[in-house]
C-alpha cells in the first residue's frame, strides 16, 4: 500500500514543482525587460535634465589674427588647408588655460601675429577654448648669430 501511495504523492508535487520553476523563468525575464526599461528612462531623464554625452575635444594650431580681450574672442587663421581656409573665430573661456612659452600667462598676453595651438569644444555651434598655447617668437638669423 505504500508503493501505491507514493507515486499518487508524486505527481502533483513534481507538478507544483515544475509550475514554481517555470513561474520563477517568467519573472526573470520580466526583470530583464523591466531594466531595460528602467535604463531607458533613466536615460530619457538625463537628457531632459540636461546631461549631454562628452563633447568632442578638437586642436587647432595656426596664427593669432585678431583678440578681443573684453569679449574674450580669439580669431586664429590656421595653418594647415585641411583646417580650412577661413578664420577660426573662438570664445575663450574664463578659466582656460593660458600658456606663453610654456609658462603660465593671462589673457592680456595674446597677441595678434602669434603662433597658437587652441584645444576647444564646439558647444551649440560656438568653439569654446579651454586652453590656449601661445608659442615665443622664434629668433631670427642675425640674432643667433650675434649671441
Amino acid at each position: 500500500m505504500r508503493l501505491a501511495k507514493t507515486p499518487s504523492l508524486l505527481l502533483p508535487l513534481s507538478f507544483l514543482l515544475l509550475l514554481g520553476l517555470l513561474a520563477g523563468c517568467d519573472q526573470s525575464g520580466d526583470s530583464r525587460e523591466q531594466e531595460q526599461a528602467e535604463k531607458a528612462a533613466g536615460k530619457a531623464a538625463e537628457k531632459a535634465a540636461g546631461k549631454k554625452e562628452p563633447l568632442q575635444r578638437k586642436t587647432a594650431i595656426g596664427t593669432v589674427r585678431a583678440f578681443q580681450d573684453d569679449r574674450r574672442r580669439l580669431s586664429l587663421r590656421p595653418v594647415s588647408d585641411a583646417m580650412g581656409k577661413k578664420p577660426l573665430g573662438f570664445e575663450v573661456r574664463k578659466n582656460a588655460l593660458v600658456t606663453l612659452g610654456g609658462k603660465r600667462a593671462m589673457l592680456g598676453d595674446i597677441e595678434e601675429g602669434q603662433q597658437a595651438q587652441i584645444s576647444y569644444i564646439v558647444e551649440n555651434g560656438v568653439n569654446r577654448a579651454f586652453v590656449v598655447h601661445l608659442f615665443d617668437e622664434q629668433p631670427s638669423r642675425e640674432k643667433e648669430k650675434k649671441g
